[in-house]
């Protein structure tokens, strides 16, 4: 955090919760109630300073106001601004209310005592929608616990506010539709449909001063003109209804009001909307406007209503109280459609409604059970239930080393046996080096001999025996280097911290070890991971759900001797070769314990490690890898509800009895799974493999 000179203020007087929460319910506009709402979070927390900010363009915290005053102009301000600043963007990236600590120039306090920042979240339909950030002095370490639910109370306000101003505008809107009952209710007075279509549209055309109003209606699979104003008969086979039909056409297809030209202040749906047919329709009329509003009976589609005039254009406001309109009209438009329809339509509407009674009240316990059994089938075809890959396991040691023979010699000294305890660096074994030494010794007096002769030729002007004795020192010297890099080798050292799995070599001592033979195994027992073999038929299944989720699988494993104690895991890696294992061939799974905030949902935090197929990712929030690799760390930091990579400590802190080699039964979720699917999948793979040729 942002140091800052220490300061004392003057801190604001404490009134009745009431009275503070009657100032923020009291606030008529938005801006009035930030204020209030600031002012309330920093009196709970009797701060020092304090400011609300929302997210700027450039998603960094914008501040709206601050407590008490402006901060800007002396250095105290400023440092006290870029603190809040720091603080509100931890609130924004974490979507969460916390408290951070602060540390002022020269000052060293305990570890609750002192300058706190708190970090209260607002909401509004489940988003963040600001951050309040004040400064207080806590002197009682219980302040920031006692504060907590007071400030998530207040932040509380926030989410009823935006409720209240939306109820509001649902008032407003009502109203907008109570006036357009009133407008058009002259249109019902007509008798049948064509009748209220003529009157809804001449009284359109009349109030909104249009040139010519169109009512259009679904029949089958297309639209058909039904009624324009100021007209009695319609010539349905004229040019101009077949463009017109085909620009309700388009309406509707994109179900959606549709206009042209497109209004300054469109909404973005309207604005991109498709008008290619409403343009072709205006063709040969320059400087007119149309739009079309479909309409709409619950969650159907019934028509269109398209209006066209020459003076002024449709707004975007206008359009949107014609679909209230539309949305008004369309219910009684359609039972005057009904109502005109053959008795062949009705008869059949009547068997549709006597069906929904088909049962009557006689032989109500075997409806009852034929209830119950459709119940059951229905959930067993629609339900839907955990369904979890079982397969063994081996926990293999994470941080494992071989180390082999450095070079083929005679074994002098063993130090360790398996189960000791190593460092790295510590003596493992020792290599007999006597004869090395020997040999090392004749090729230095070699070497000796060969420098003199060397000189010898050189003095004599014989070139061809000095170079002779040139090539023969190189030589010897490169034995030299050789035997004495296999004498520093001789020494075999343990790379790592841990314990000596393999490698008693007591009873082997003068014996010949070659080189290369792996003679210790070495691994930290802290770092274990469990490596699954789940069976050819369900590691499709395990890569689907990776690709379709983009998360990795979770499970619990539990080892044969302990089953009383169970351990989470995710998976890290698929090995993508299958070994054959007691006659059956399995994929190896390599995963990692997951931490004790371990949840059935695989989540990733900002800067998780994820392993899939080989290639490392950083996950970048909890929808998956993300589409580029490139290196992570092995530990990062998490949330609550989220998998930390790497083994839990925990894990070894309550189980210190597990070793490599162990193994047991794990089981894999892979979310949820239709019923049915669950309970026929396998025999309907062995069905389809015995029926293939």
């Amino acid at each position: 955090m942002t140091q800052i000179p220490a300061q004392q203020t003057n801190k604001p007087s404490a009134q009745g919760w009431g009275g503070l929460i009657e100032k923020v319910n009291s606030a008529t506009d938005l801006p009035t109630f930030h204020q209030e709402m600031h002012n309330l979070q920093c009196k709970i927390v009797t701060a020092e300073y304090g400011a609300f900010w929302v997210k700027g363009p450039d998603d960094k915290p914008l501040i709206l106001n601050s407590w008490p005053n402006q901060l800007d102009g002396d250095q105290i301000a400023t440092a006290i601004r870029d603190l809040l600043g720091q603080s509100a963007q931890s609130g924004f990236e974490r979507q969460t209310s916390h408290v951070l600590k602060v540390s002022p120039e020269g000052q060293e306090g305990e570890a609750n005592i002192g300058a706190h920042v708190f970090v209260t979240v607002l909401r509004a339909s489940g988003k963040v929608a600001g951050v309040i950030t004040a400064v207080a002095d806590c002197q009682d370490p219980n302040l920031i616990a006692t504060t907590s639910p007071m400030r998530e109370l207040a932040a509380g306000l926030y989410e009823v506010f935006v409720q209240r101003e939306s109820a509001r505008q649902a008032n407003q809107e009502a109203q907008t539709v109570r006036n357009a009952v009133a407008l058009l209710g002259t249109t019902q007075e007509a008798e049948g449909f064509i009748g209220a279509g003529l009157n809804l549209v001449n009284e359109l055309a009349r109030q909104l001063n249009c040139s010519r109003v169109t009512l259009g209606w679904i029949k089958g699979r297309g639209i058909n003109v039904m009624a324009m104003s100021d007209t009695e008969e319609l010539k349905r086979h004229s040019e101009y209804i077949r463009l017109m039909e085909v620009a309700m056409g388009e309406c509707l297809d994109q179900q959606q009001p549709v206009a042209y030209p497109i209004p300054q202040n469109a909404e973005p749906m309207l604005a991109e909307a498709v008008v290619y047919s409403h343009k072709k329709l205006l063709a040969n009329n320059k400087g007119s406007h149309i739009t079309s509003i479909p309409l709409r009976l619950r969650d159907e589609w019934v028509g269109v209503v398209t209006l066209e005039r020459e003076e002024e254009p449709f707004d975007g406001l206008l359009i949107t109280q014609l679909q209230l309109i539309a949305d008004v009209v369309a219910p009684q438009l359609a039972d005057r459609y009904e109502s005109d329809r053959w008795l062949v339509g009705h008869a059949w509407n009547s068997v549709k409604w006597l069906a929904s009674y088909a049962v009557g009240p006689k032989h109500v316990g075997w409806k009852l059970l034929s209830i119950l059994v459709m119940a059951v089938l229905i959930y067993v075809f629609v339900g839907s239930m955990s369904y979890k890959i079982s397969a063994d396991f081996t926990m293999d040691a994470q941080s494992k080393r071989i180390i082999p023979a450095p070079y083929e010699g005679d074994l002098g000294q063993v130090r360790v046996r398996p189960g000791a305890q190593v460092v790295a660096g510590d003596v493992l074994a020792i290599l007999n080096t006597t004869e090395l030494k020997l040999q090392l010794g004749e090729a230095v007096s070699q070497l000796h001999m060969y420098s003199l002769q060397r000189q010898k030729a050189r003095a004599e002007a014989k070139i061809a025996e000095a170079q002779q004795a040139q090539a023969a020192v190189m030589q010897t010297q490169a034995r030299i280097n050789l035997l004495q890099y296999q004498i520093d080798k001789s020494t075999i050292r343990s790379p790592i911290d841990g314990v000596v799995l393999t490698g008693d070599w007591y009873d082997k001592v003068g014996g010949v070890v070659e080189k290369g033979k792996a003679m210790f195994e070495v691994a930290p027992l802290t770092n274990l991971t469990p490596t699954l073999r789940i069976s050819e038929q369900d590691i499709d299944t395990l890569e689907n759900y990776i690709h379709t989720t983009g998360g990795l699988p979770t499970g619990s494993l539990t080892t044969r001797s302990q089953p009383d104690q169970d351990f989470k895991f995710y998976v890290r890696q698929i090995l993508p070769l299958a070994t054959p294992v007691n006659g059956e061939n399995v994929f190896e799974v390599r995963s990692r314990f997951a931490s004790k905030k371990w949840s059935n949902t695989a989540h990733y935090e900002a800067n998780d490690t994820v392993v899939h197929e080989g290639i490392l990712y950083r996950a970048a929030q909890s929808s998956g890898p993300p589409p580029e690799a490139r290196q992570a760390p092995e530990n990062s930091k998490t949330s609550e509800g989220s998998i930390i990579p790497g083994t839990d400590d925990t894990v070894w802190q309550r189980a210190n009895w597990l070793r490599p080699g162990m193994e047991g039964l794990a089981r894999v979720d892979m979310g949820k799974r239709k019923i049915w699917w669950v309970a026929t999948h396998r025999l309907a793979d062995m069905i389809r493999l015995w029926m293939w040729w």
